[in-house]
């Protein structure tokens, strides 16, 4: 008995503020003249046009940049165009290297080609190494033929250079007429 009497007791308290509230609750005043819901939607439209037109001056600003960042690297690109006549290596970070630069150093602003004389001791880059700028010793009375592994190399300036054929170490520098 007290068991079913606590269960009564227990539904009542839980389902009364159900029981008491009505079916079908009206509406707040002015929903339907397109009060609440209509200044809500009006809102959100609102907002969706602001991000809109902020996605539009972002996406605008981001292609002026990218049009200016291309004309800087063209403007780059034609001032430091790689000549072998002019230069023999380049200067990046305060350091010099001999041979021509990787594409992404002419953008460095610490990036200057240069020409420096070759120096007995120093590495000649692999594109001298080629067969186009070998030296044919006989073509030439005051040259001898070079010591075993060695092969003579001119330069894009005409200076002729005694080189090591494996390692590209200078071991003479002659001047060419």
């Amino acid at each position: 008995m007290k068991r079913l009497a606590l269960f009564a007791v227990t539904a009542v308290t839980a389902f009364a503020p159900i029981a008491a509230a009505p079916a079908f609750a009206d509406p707040p005043r002015g929903y339907e003249q397109g009060g609440y819901g209509q200044d809500r939607q009006e809102t959100y439209d609102r907002r969706d046009d602001r991000y809109e037109a902020r996605q539009d001056a972002r996406d605008d600003r981001r292609d002026s940049d990218r049009d200016r960042r291309h004309d800087r690297r063209r403007e780059a690109r034609s001032e430091h165009r790689w000549d072998h006549r002019q230069h023999n290596g380049y200067t990046v970070n305060g350091r010099w290297y001999y041979g021509a630069p990787p594409a992404n150093y002419y953008y460095r602003s610490d990036f200057r080609p240069g020409y420096q004389a070759w120096q007995r001791g120093q590495r000649v880059p692999d594109y001298y190494r080629d067969r186009a700028h070998r030296v044919d010793y006989r073509q030439y009375r005051d040259m001898r033929a070079p010591p075993r592994g060695y092969q003579y190399i001119r330069d894009d300036r005409g200076t002729v250079l005694l080189v090591g054929i494996t390692t590209g170490v200078i071991l003479a520098t002659i001047l060419a007429q």
